[in-house]
């Protein structure tokens, strides 16, 4: 299928070096757009043209697993054209299947692409904190549904945006941004604004004139939205959206007892389902998936059609239950499902979380007055189509005892509730209209623009400080920033447990809880209290207070505290509701203040732990532990792992051609870059090199009665959980030094200068030194006293023929040792000031290469 003009220009303008900002409506093939130039560049451009790894970064998780569907089907056949993997991943707080972003296309939620951009990943442990900052500037970075970011995670991706945009091509996507919106940033981001034509839109929506043009219609309605108004225009494919969830289990309620039939998800034959998908991932959840909807489309067609089905869809119900939900309904309302004639007469109940990311179309959408961004987003799952037509009604809110309208949880401030008023005065201005792109966009400038100006100018007064917290993060690895750069936590989990005897040593955080707007669990409080004065019960909401040492797990113990008052929702992030005071079911999901028999118990989480570093090693001598890792980074073809195919090295290409381009700081001969991160793998276990350190491997290998090694070692033999091993390690551990990566690179900082040209291109030789020292543990900045073994000079000159050519052997001359603690912040990247930023981006860059390949180098083939 050839590419939209829009999509032609797109292309050609980021591979041409120009960063884009676009607006395009929904249903017009965004995503297309973004992905052309980088699926062109991955299979048919040279490494250092562009970037051979692209991360989208979406706003809700739902999004990211509806791309990451579509595309990973579509690797698969681009695998049978091109004879090349695409490795398409998905990575979100739900989905954690690439925490270290090693696919070539990683669809992620903005959370995990920023929090990894900034050092402070959501993914990682801290000891792996500096391991995705390469990733992400090395990468096409596209950030799609822009608008729907968090006010503090905008302002810190533009400023972001302005300091790495140098080195990552970038693309930010949005149907609803105001005029004001899109000119300050392409002025901000100097990108070129790209806005789809209104003849261009209808040639699309009528796909050049084949088929009918979509239209929807608005209306406003004078009422609150009632299930008598949604069964009133029902014609097969109805979707209603309020903006609470109560509001919406309500209305799902009424719609039941008005003979609406429920969407049987709650059948005994689905637990099986439910419990695979609580653990499930990749190609096993998308088969089990698929076995459920096939089940739940089996009833729904099994049954009486005299009345329509109705689901309820919303954050409050466990994430299998609203997986499921949510892989129905775009089974039965996507193109395909909609042209089926025996597809099932439906209404959804839902709330924002249909706003985005699901690819579904409803003849009639009933939604609840919200910024006008809001409306159109949901507006574009209704009608969404080529040929259909739509109907959208736009109901006003309940009122507050004030009188005024409860637009929560939109009208927490003075500029969301003016944004709400202006949203419904453009509708009602705009009563019985049909809306196309462009009467859309100007419904959007009269209710936001005010607004986006207000922000843009609050963010050019408080840009000192969001710099400085971009410091702290990328500098410091200072993860208290994220509420500041990239999400607020304004809501509370909660869990249904009974912790009675107001103590426990069972983690709280072992449950897998609900997510809850802090207003809403503030306002249900005394609901809470009043049916536990009734029932008898002794308590009604507990949070937990943290007994004993925090750094001993083994050890703590959890004093579960009353909460009594509205303000104690502020005192913690998790809270307990006893049980009998809610009801879950998979029909309607967790209902609090609603009486139970308390049989109801939160679900277990299922953890899965980041591979240990050391899980494992065979016995290895230095040069074959270096030659190991030069196969992951140069690739070799019957690698295991997709990243140990030579990616890193191909990834690398473009980040040198990049820095070769530059000038002052940033300026990196080609060549040279790629000779630091190969020295780096030559030197950055030089410590181990040490008379001590070979003493521990010598009386290890002793004691495990494989005796003395011929040569100087980098690992030796040992087995988690062999009892040989682990009682050797006890043995024997008083002779191992408690470091060597600072030691590495102070013996190595000499041939590190010489060798990377240090008195012209100064960073680059403390960025390959921040490297060694920190491959371990990011906040590394010292060492100690260290001796090295005398083989050592002769080792290392053997390991630096193997990364480069022979003539690498002379710089061993440089080596040393040191008879006190090094120095070792003297030669680390200085803080910068802003823009100043090559050094550090560079250390980055070369850490995460060596992390990979030194975590991958014993990976067997």
């Amino acid at each position: 299928m050839q590419l939209y003009p829009y999509q032609k220009r797109v292309k050609n303008l980021i591979l041409a070096g120009q960063n884009v900002v676009l607006q395009a409506p929904t249903g017009a093939g965004k995503t297309r757009a973004a992905l052309a130039p980088f699926v062109e560049a991955f299979f048919d451009l040279p490494d250092d043209a562009f970037p051979k790894q692209c991360l989208y970064s979406v706003p809700m998780r739902v999004l990211a697993s509806q791309f990451y569907r579509e595309y990973h089907d579509l690797a698969e056949r681009y695998k049978r054209t091109h004879h090349r993997n695409l490795d398409v991943r998905i990575q979100t707080g739900e989905r954690s299947e690439d925490p270290q972003l090693e696919g070539d296309l990683v669809f992620a939620t903005l959370d995990q692409t920023l929090s990894s951009a900034l050092g402070v990943p959501y993914s990682l442990s801290p000891s792996k904190a500096n391991l995705n900052v390469g990733a992400v500037l090395g990468s096409y970075l596209v950030f799609d549904e822009f608008h729907l970011f968090p006010l503090q995670a905008t302002q810190a991706t533009l400023q972001l945006l302005r300091l790495i945009g140098r080195l990552a091509p970038f693309l930010l996507m949005t149907a609803t941004f105001s005029q004001t919106m899109l000119s300050s940033i392409g002025d901000l981001l100097k990108a070129e604004v790209v806005v789809v034509p209104q003849e261009e839109v209808m040639d699309i929506e009528t796909r050049y004139g084949q088929q009918p043009r979509k239209r929807r219609r608005y209306e406003v309605a004078e009422q609150v939205l009632t299930a008598e108004q949604v069964l009133a225009v029902h014609d097969g494919r109805s979707l209603a959206v309020c903006n609470t969830v109560d509001r919406a289990i309500a209305l799902y309620d009424q719609l039941c007892q008005a003979g609406c039939r429920p969407v049987p998800v709650g059948l005994p034959a689905l637990a099986p389902i439910y419990q695979a998908l609580a653990g499930a991932r990749g190609e096993q959840w998308d088969r089990v998936t698929a076995q459920g909807v096939a089940m739940l489309r089996q009833q729904l067609a099994n049954g009486p059609t005299d009345q329509p089905w109705v689901m309820l869809l919303h954050s409050r119900f466990e994430r299998p239950h609203r997986q499921l939900k949510e892989a129905l309904l775009q089974s039965l309302w996507n193109p395909q499902g909609i042209r089926d004639r025996n597809s099932p007469s439906l209404i959804v109940v839902a709330t924002q979380v249909v706003e985005v990311g699901l690819d579904i179309s409803a003849q009639a959408l009933h939604t609840e007055i919200a910024p006008a961004a809001s409306i159109l987003q949901r507006a574009g799952r209704c009608a969404r189509y080529p040929g259909e037509q739509g109907q959208v009604i736009v109901y006003p809110v309940p009122a507050r005892e004030n009188g005024e309208p409860n637009y929560a949880p939109y009208g927490s401030s003075k500029p969301e509730v003016a944004v709400c008023d202006l949203s419904w005065q453009a509708f009602r201005e705009r009563q019985g209209a049909i809306l196309d792109f462009a009467a859309e966009q100007e419904v959007i400038d009269q209710a936001h623009s005010e607004a986006d100006a207000a922000m843009l100018q609050d963010m050019r007064k408080e840009q000192g400080e969001i710099w400085q917290r971009i410091t702290d993060a990328l500098v410091q690895g200072d993860a208290s920033i994220r509420p500041q750069l990239i999400r607020e936590v304004d809501s509370r989990t909660v869990i249904v447990y009974d912790p009675s005897s107001g103590q426990s040593e069972e983690s709280p955080y072992r449950f897998e809880g609900i997510s809850l707007w802090h207003g809403t669990l503030r306002g249900k409080l005394k609901e809470l209290q009043q049916l536990q004065h009734k029932l008898g019960l002794n308590w009604a909401l507990r949070y937990p207070a943290v007994q004993g040492d925090e750094g001993k797990d083994d050890e703590i113990a959890y004093r579960w505290l009353d909460v009594e008052k509205p303000d104690d929702i502020s005192l913690s992030l998790i809270f307990a509701v006893h049980p009998r005071l809610v009801s879950y079911d998979a029909e309607h999901g967790l209902r609090l203040g609603v009486h139970s028999s308390g049989n109801y118990k939160s679900p277990m989480r299922s953890f899965r732990r980041d591979r240990p570093d050391y899980a494992g090693y065979q016995l290895e001598s230095y040069v074959e532990h270096i030659a190991g890792m030069l196969r992951v980074f140069a690739g070799h073809p019957a690698a295991r792992n997709p990243i140990a195919d030579g990616r890193l090295r191909r990834r690398l290409a473009w980040l040198s051609q990049r820095f070769a381009s530059q000038t002052g700081d940033w300026h990196v001969p080609v060549g040279l870059l790629e000779r630091a991160v190969r020295l780096s793998f030559a030197l950055h276990d030089v410590g181990k090199l040490s008379v001590d350190w070979q003493r521990f491997a010598v009386e290890y290998q002793k004691e495990i009665g494989e005796g003395e090694p011929s040569f100087l070692v980098a690992h030796t033999h040992y087995e988690r959980g062999n009892p040989v091993h682990e009682a050797a390690q006890q043995k024997v551990r008083h002779y191992k030094p408690a470091t060597h990566a600072g030691e590495s690179a102070s013996a190595s900082v000499r041939l590190l200068c010489e060798a990377l040209e240090g008195k012209t291109y100064h960073g680059l030789y403390r960025a390959a030194f921040a490297a060694i020292a920190r491959h371990h543990s990011p906040g590394l900045d010292e060492a100690r006293p260290y001796h090295l073994h005398p083989d050592a000079g002769d080792t290392v000159a053997e390991a630096l023929a193997t990364v480069g050519d022979p003539g690498w052997r002379e710089w061993k001359r440089w080596l040393r040792s040191s008879d006190k603690a090094p120095n070792v912040r003297r030669h680390l990247p200085e803080v910068p000031p802003e823009g100043a930023w090559a050094w550090w981006f560079q250390y980055f860059i070369i850490v995460r290469i060596l992390r990979l390949c030194d975590g991958l180098s014993q990976e067997k083939s």
